[in-house]
């Protein structure tokens, strides 16, 4: 197989990354979780949030900013709020909990807001507002991280890139959005790096402050609409982090300088049953959509798509031909293969 074209099975990189994980010390349902994470975003074309986290990811198990063993648990339960703290264990497990949680409680009340503070590294929110979405509910999951991007006007890091994503059923499966509230993400820089690719213009600062669009270079990111993002970024951190007597800038920006690596979310479930008949919302839903779809085209546009609609269609054709690997990213892996003495995953023909 040539080194540009490199493509495996789904369910093999899922075992792959679950084994590395559990041979750094992670519990084996813990490790299942992550990989299943990281491999959803593979699967619908995220790539900057797939298995290229992974080395990082064990860079932060080894310098102990990613405690294996750390289970989440409720530090404040009202029923249709809760807090539950991550202790600093692997983000993907203390979201999926919170979103069963949300969900669970929505059924019951009709609502639930839930934060999960003290993670780390959350991957792909949109997984999280699909799983909510899945089990007819409607979906507002917002999160808050490192600080990466710069306020609108500041030239220093001093927010985090902060996404946001929203879901709701239909009858042709949920309908997800998910965005950063940054120019692009910081997936697609790590992306850009791989592949030595040069970063579209307006979108990122070097650590002077100054504009590049060298990704090896590229160490700040600017907020998307200028004032829009960077508002945006700020209020999530409220939502997510301040409310959750947790905040992550005021402690990274203030004396103490934290540093470490710190997620958290928030996650808005609402029960549809609880406003309407789930069938009536999912047939004024698909209404809409359908409506959309069918209005007229400016020119360059071969079809008007929902959101969520390209990854879906991303996630069915690579279930079935393999997800690409980048070649400087599968030397990584390879590397860290042997390190462990785990196998590879397979390469498809």
């Amino acid at each position: 197989m040539s080194r540009d074209r490199i493509v495996v099975g789904h369910e093999d990189l899922k075992r792959f990354i679950a084994d590395l994980l559990a041979a750094e010390g992670a519990g084996a349902g813990d490790a299942d979780e992550v990989a299943d994470g990281l491999v959803w975003a593979n699967l619908r074309g995220i790539d900057g949030h797939g298995v290229s986290r992974l080395p990082r990811y064990l860079m932060l198990m080894a310098r102990g900013e990613i405690d294996p063993s750390a289970q989440p648990r409720l530090v404040h339960d009202r029923g249709t709020t809760f807090i539950l703290d991550g202790g600093h264990g692997f983000g993907p497990v203390a979201c999926m909990q919170a979103a069963a949680l949300a969900v669970a409680r929505a059924k019951q009340s009709g609502v639930c807001y839930g934060i999960v503070r003290e993670t780390t590294h959350t991957g792909a929110i949109g997984r999280y507002a699909q799983y909510v979405a899945a089990r007819d509910c409607a979906a507002l999951v917002m999160g808050a991280g490192q600080t990466l991007m710069a306020y609108h006007g500041a030239r220093v890091a001093s927010l985090g890139t902060s996404p946001i994503a929203m879901a709701v059923p239909s009858g042709s499966g949920a309908i997800v959005f998910d965005m950063a509230t940054s120019t692009i993400s910081n997936g697609k820089i790590l992306q850009a790096r791989a592949k030595n690719e040069a970063l579209p213009e307006g979108t990122v600062l070097t650590a002077a402050g100054e504009p590049t669009i060298d990704p090896r270079s590229a160490e700040i990111l600017l907020p998307l609409g200028g004032p829009k993002g960077s508002g945006l970024s700020l209020m999530f951190e409220m939502l997510a982090s301040v409310l959750a007597a947790a905040p992550i800038q005021a402690r990274a920006l203030g004396p103490e300088r934290r540093q470490r690596h710190t997620a958290n979310l928030a996650i808005l479930a609402i029960d549809i049953a609880a406003f309407r008949p789930l069938a009536d919302f999912i047939h004024d839903a698909d209404t809409l959509a359908s409506l959309l779809k069918a209005l007229p085209r400016r020119t360059g546009f071969e079809e008007i798509l929902l959101p969520g609609e390209r990854s879906t269609r991303t996630e069915t054709k690579r279930r079935r031909e393999g997800i690409p690997i980048p070649p400087k990213l599968w030397e990584e892996l390879t590397a860290l293969a042997k390190t462990h003495a785990v196998t590879p995953p397979a390469h498809r023909d």
